[in-house]
């Protein structure tokens, strides 16, 4: 019993004394730990690579530093580009003087297009156009829908347009083209028995061709009745039209054609006065 007692105070000492030692002195975990390969860990197990354990002053200097912004390498002003842009200016160059030398070649060569009268017909002309001319010297044509006291709606070919009264300085009528035929001077009227002999010309003073033109002569009697009723063709130029007919009763503007017109009359009637018309057609 004594003995035992002595024992676990000797160790106590033996223990108290160690730890004393370990706190005096410098002696890390390294120092303890042999590098003898052949050293046991265990008594059962053995290591064949020694096992390193750090000390607390290798592990405050193990970890990287962090980088600031200093640091980083700053771009300079002398880098390459990404794209080397200098070598395609030149190409750019090229083409855009090739385009230039087509467009050249093209407008030299572009001519007035031809329009089918297929497509002039679809085209729809109003049958009234009007001229209005406004106080800052603008022209508008188109179509008079709507007046007012302040007010007008012109129809155009871009839409409707609402002009003041005040801003507007003259309105003028302007018809469409269209062929105008009309006496140069007064018909000439020879009278013989039984019949009246009209003769005389006409013009086209219009802006289209007309077709099949024909004189009209009338003769009344002192009670305003009709007497007698004829008409002729005139001697205008030849035209050959779409439907396969063919005459030589047609106008271009600016050109004058004679007529001659017979009318017969019934011995009882007598002709107090005469009256005049011309027809005609417009034809493709």
């Amino acid at each position: 019993m004594n003995k035992q007692i002595l024992i676990t105070l000797g160790l106590s000492i033996a223990q108290f004394a160690l730890s004393q030692a370990l706190d005096s002195t410098d002696i890390t975990i390294d120092s303890l730990i042999t590098a003898d390969t052949t050293s046991t860990l265990s008594d059962t197990v053995k290591a064949d690579i020694p096992l390193l354990i750090p000390s607390k002053k290798d592990i405050k200097t193990s970890l990287p530093l962090l980088r600031t912004e200093e640091s980083f390498p700053k771009p300079t002003l002398l880098e390459e580009p990404f794209f080397d842009y200098k070598s395609i200016i030149p190409d750019i160059q090229s083409q855009i003087d090739s385009l230039k030398t087509l467009m050249k070649l093209y407008e030299k060569s572009q001519k007035m297009p031809t329009i089918k009268e297929e497509l002039l017909d679809l085209i729809k002309v109003p049958e009234r156009l009007h001229r209005v001319t406004l106080q800052n010297g603008s022209v508008v044509l188109g179509e008079i829908i709507e007046e007012r006291f302040d007010t007008i709606v012109l129809k155009t070919n871009i839409g409707r347009l609402v002009l003041n009264q005040e801003s507007i300085m003259k309105i003028e009528e302007e018809l469409p083209p269209a062929a105008k035929i009309a006496f140069i001077e007064e018909p000439q009227v020879e009278i013989f028995s039984g019949k009246e002999v009209i003769t005389g010309s006409v013009k086209n003073t219009g802006k289209k061709r007309g077709d099949f033109i024909r004189v009209i002569a009338n003769l009344w009697t002192k009670t305003t009745g009709l007497a007698a009723q004829d008409s002729a063709f005139i001697n205008g130029i030849k035209m050959t039209y779409n439907t396969g007919v063919k005459a030589d009763t047609a106008l271009e503007p600016e050109q004058t054609a004679s007529f001659r017109v017979e009318v017969h009359l019934p011995g009882s009637l007598k002709v107090q006065y005469r009256t005049f018309d011309i027809r005609w057609e417009e034809e493709k």
